[in-house]
């Protein structure tokens, strides 16, 4: 009786410390795959480009800002305007906080004029804080896709489909204090806007 009583138990440890080592395994494994926000760090490059409201809007003009960045435009028939409700979303929780900017950058410039971009704006009830911004064509690609790592696309193909003829990014870029990019997030998740709140707070009190 003895001898399958310490077979029991023997048993019964082997399985728990199987479970624990799974356990132990999975958890390793989730902290090895997140990304920590302070995993990503890339600084900007200079940039300077007119505002929906008149301003001249330029890197400098945001140093010691915690700033979300995000490409749209304004006659977007898809994921814009999701990522734009987001962005509005973003700016309640964060509830006019003088240190955050929300910036959105047109990928159609000759359309997205600084009137149009305050049309846009108003729409989707942008306070002070949300630059809407445009400039020149070149400029604007160049600093998605070599400044931002975000993808900007004009095909061209003349198929009158707005879908078709912009493909950019849909990602929010969170920048900190200095300039530097420091994490993205979806912009077309449903849980975006809490998860761009919650790193621009991490950001707003961070000394990195």
């Amino acid at each position: 009786m003895r001898s399958y009583w310490f077979l029991f138990a023997g048993s019964a440890l082997a399985v728990a410390s199987f479970v624990g080592f799974l356990a132990f395994n999975e958890i390793q494994h989730h902290k090895t795959h997140e990304t920590p926000v302070e995993a990503f760090s890339k600084p900007l490059p200079a940039f300077s480009f007119s505002a929906h409201n008149g301003a001249t809007v330029s890197k400098m003009e945001l140093l010691g800002k915690v700033w979300v960045a995000d490409f749209i435009f304004t006659s977007c028939p898809g994921p814009c305007l999701k990522m734009s409700s987001q962005m509005r979303e973003v700016q309640a929780l964060l509830n006019g906080n003088p240190d955050v900017r929300f910036v959105s950058i047109t990928v159609n410039p000759e359309v997205d004029t600084p009137a149009v971009l305050a049309q846009y704006a108003e729409k989707f009830s942008a306070g002070p804080n949300w630059l809407f911004l445009t400039g020149g064509r070149k400029e604007i690609y160049d600093l998605a896709e070599n400044g931002f790592l975000l993808s900007a696309v004009d095909t061209g193909d003349g198929s009158g489909k707005l879908e078709d003829k912009f493909i950019h990014d849909t990602k929010f870029a969170i920048v900190d204090k200095s300039g530097t990019i420091r994490q993205y997030v979806d912009g077309t998740s449903d849980d975006a806007a809490r998860k761009v709140a919650a790193a621009v707070r991490h950001f707003l009190t961070s000394s990195n």
